[in-house]
């Protein structure tokens, strides 16, 4: 007799509550979901979509879960006394503060997103500072203008904390980007001493905290202290996808001192996560520092070819693992073109094209400071 699917749905259930957030994770439960869905069991693929949302979003698959809260989402408004809204509104939180790297989302679908959980929170009387600081970072990411921005930042930091506010760590972390954007780098340090300190830390801080202060300290010169930052942060972020994004600070940074060999092996290590991860964004980060990189390479000219174990998913891949610098720079430089091409033509801004010009200035800012 054969194995009843829910035990063996149930069976693939109980092996990813054992795993990390991971791509194994991220497998068993979809497998999953695909034997509820094909069975016409709705509740059970509501319960494991649940747990997907948190296994995609913390193992680096964002497309993944925006796909499974759509699901759910869906559910919750047939039926919001069986599938109760309330009980994942910090995942909605979770999808909707990411629902802008992907540039194949009009701009009418993010404001309608922003719209909807509001109109989530409210009904719980809570949330105003959640979605206050969701709407800043959109707008800021978005490139809007910088009035609006600001406007946003304002409302967000003046907003009362609730049960639905991210934790200080997060919140924090969030607010030493708008200081690097702003080119506050004394500001940003000063913040960031009770998560340097320790004091303040979560699940993924100091993860991010310690790759988005490698430039405000590149930049005051305090090269010691970056170093030391880039081996903790590094070491925290390297088997995780998730980290994407940060992994290509580390990368800018390993380049702007100089450390080319070090870069190339970063390159070689996580360029496979950049081919199919599903954040367009986090994309972007590491093919910009990529593009870097390979350019202070060219500079450097002691060599024409690289030797890389690339994977074999990767278009350009060469059996012998001999890669002309020139092809590899000018393939990272194209993706990146065509990533920020789509984000600005749907931002309707020019945000993405000036963060790929911003290679320029790293050229110029670049300075010898060797970790080994």
């Amino acid at each position: 007799m054969s194995t009843d699917w829910r035990e063996e749905a149930q069976a693939l259930w109980d092996r990813a509550s054992r795993q990390r957030s991971s791509e194994s994770k991220v497998r068993l439960l979809e497998e999953a979901v695909r034997m509820a869905d094909s069975h016409g069991d709705v509740q059970l693929g509501y319960e494991l979509r649940d747990d997907l949302i948190d296994a995609a979003t913390f193992g680096g698959y964002p497309d993944k879960a925006l796909v499974a809260f759509a699901w759910c989402r869906g559910q919750q408004k047939k039926d919001p006394e069986r599938f109760d809204p309330e009980a994942m509104l910090w995942k909605q939180k979770w999808v909707v503060g990411r629902i802008k790297e992907f540039p194949h989302i009009s701009r009418k679908q993010i404001v309608d997103a922003l719209d909807d959980i509001e109109q989530c929170f409210t009904k719980v009387d809570a949330g105003k500072r959640s979605v206050l600081k969701l709407r800043y970072q959109a707008a800021r990411d978005m490139g809007d203008d910088v009035a609006e921005v600001d406007r946003l930042w304002d409302a967000w930091l003046a907003a009362p904390r609730d049960h639905l506010t991210d934790c200080r760590a997060c919140e924090l972390d969030d607010e030493l980007d708008h200081h690097v954007e702003k080119g506050e780098w004394e500001q940003a340090l000063r913040k960031a001493k009770p998560i340097l300190d320790g004091r303040v830390k979560c699940a993924e801080i100091p993860h991010l905290t310690l790759g988005t202060l490698l430039y405000p300290l590149f930049k005051l010169g305090e090269l010691e202290h970056a170093a030391e930052l880039h081996r903790r942060g590094y070491a925290l972020t390297s088997k995780n996808r998730d980290f994407l994004a940060t992994v290509g600070d580390h990368l800018e940074f390993l380049t702007l001192t100089g450390n080319l060999a070090r870069g190339l092996t970063l390159l070689e290590k996580h360029l496979e996560w950049t081919l199919d991860h599903g954040s367009h964004n986090d994309r972007f980060v590491f093919l910009v520092a990529a593009t870097f990189l390979l350019e202070r390479v060219l500079a450097a000219g002691d060599r024409d070819v690289v030797s890389l174990r690339l994977t074999k998913s990767f278009p350009e891949h060469r059996a012998d693992g001999g890669y002309e610098v020139k092809a590899l720079h000018a393939w990272m430089r194209q993706q990146a073109q065509a990533i920020a091409t789509r984000f600005d033509t749907r931002n309707g801004t020019d945000r993405y094209a000036r963060r790929l010009a911003r290679i320029q200035r790293l050229t110029e800012e670049a300075r010898a400071f060797p970790l080994d």
